[in-house]
């Protein structure tokens, strides 16, 4: 691939990101009741995305110096994927109480 494909697709995938903003925005606000199905299908699709590019890292990414401590990589892995998932959450059970304010 060159390097005007690579940029000419990375255009349209952030163009994507901004249609698919557009649409998820429109689709919540028209239909209240659907707004958790929508969550639950982005937070799925996030964290499918997220295992798809770390798991094969993880079990192939060995080095030598990741073969004299497989237990101390393997914990490392497992506690850096569990907190990710215990802050994902938090927020999902505090969305409510969350308040963001920075006084501007």
């Amino acid at each position: 691939m060159s390097v005007k494909q690579a940029l000419v697709y990375n255009v349209l995938s952030a163009l994507m990101a901004y249609v698919g903003m557009l649409i998820g925005t429109a689709v919540g606000q028209y239909t209240h009741n659907v707004t958790s199905w929508i969550f639950a299908i982005t937070a799925g699709m996030f964290l499918y995305v997220a295992l798809v590019d770390m798991l094969p890292e993880m079990l192939h990414g060995d080095s030598e110096d990741h073969k004299r401590c497989q237990f101390g990589h393997f914990l490392l892995q497992n506690v850096g994927l569990l907190t990710g998932f215990g802050i994902m959450l938090l927020i999902a059970i505090f969305e409510d109480r969350i308040v963001l304010d920075f006084g501007f």
